[in-house]
């Protein structure tokens, strides 16, 4: 009984005491509110990196590409613990819109948008062609053109409260895209 009064005791006796007890306990709530913030970003950051390139990446640093990556592929799909397999080929490349003086440098990526949304969450990414994934390339308003999926910050501006102005169709635009070499030899 003598170990539960004495605490009592000396926290109560003086006003220091409960400066001291009330900053204690201010630390451990700061604490406690910092680590739950924190580990609600964690988790966040977490699902949307694993939005964008699935639960696993095998790549190389070769630039001649991924060796057999066909056969790979298949041998991976034959396990029945994985749900979906894509391949990605990723460069580097300058964009130029046309009627326009200036490039952008973009890091881009050839996928097929039918196996890539089965790995990734690139088809909820979409705006336009959402329904149809396979057609994402495709451009709406000539179905026999090349198409391409451009990065939403490259395209379109923030209103005041922070979200993108989306028009009734993509834009009909040319771009001349210049790629840096997919090989050593700069085919």
């Amino acid at each position: 009984m003598y170990k539960i009064i004495l605490p009592f005791r000396y926290l109560f006796r003086k006003r220091i005491s409960y400066l001291a007890f009330l900053a204690v306990a201010l630390c451990v709530f700061i604490v406690v509110v910092v680590m739950t913030v924190m580990t609600g970003l964690v988790t966040d950051f977490k699902q949307k990196n694993h939005e964008f390139v699935g639960d696993c990446v095998v790549g190389t640093e070769s630039l001649v590409g991924f060796a057999y990556y066909e056969d790979f592929m298949r041998i991976l799909e034959q396990a029945d613990f994985i749900e979906g397999v894509s391949a990605v080929i990723k460069s580097y490349a300058l964009i130029s819109p046309s009627g326009m003086e200036r490039s952008i440098g973009v890091e881009i990526m050839g996928v097929d948008p039918v196996r890539h949304s089965q790995v990734t969450g690139f088809g909820k990414t979409l705006y336009y062609r959402r329904d149809d994934i396979s057609k994402a390339f495709e451009p709406i308003y000539d179905p026999n053109l090349a198409g391409c999926v451009v990065g939403i910050d490259l395209w379109l501006a923030r209103d005041v409260k922070g979200e993108y102005a989306y028009e009734a169709g993509p834009a009909k635009t040319a771009l001349a895209v210049s790629s840096f070499p997919l090989t050593a030899k700069g085919a």
